[in-house]
């Protein structure tokens, strides 16, 4: 195996270790936390961990994301989104994804 192989699949567990650090040392303070958590879960999800969110009837406002760690499961409170779902469609989805993007990379 290739030394740039090895690397590539070790880069996201790295990554992993770094921000989970962060978010133990950021753990009151839910802002900065809480945009760490949703990084974590993508790179979990790269290391092919399993990743979930789960909501019940008791904590329906503190949905928590879960992520599955070789040394155990780990999980926090977040807060649920405060907006209600507007209606838009799955191509109405894509297309202020795609207005959104194409503004700020022309810099508007």
């Amino acid at each position: 195996m290739k030394t740039s192989d090895v690397l590539q699949r070790a880069l996201p567990e790295m990554m992993l270790a770094e921000v989970l650090m962060k978010i133990a040392d950021n753990d009151q303070n839910y802002d900065v936390r809480n945009s760490l958590i949703v990084h974590a879960m993508s790179l979990a999800l790269q290391c092919g961990f399993e990743v979930g969110v789960s909501v019940d009837l008791y904590t329906a406002d503190w949905p928590v994301i879960y992520i599955e760690l070789p040394t155990g499961q780990v999980s926090w409170h977040v807060p649920s989104h405060s907006k209600p779902w507007d209606g838009h469609t799955g191509d109405e989805k894509v297309c202020r994804i795609v207005r959104y993007a194409d503004a700020v990379l022309r810099g508007l």
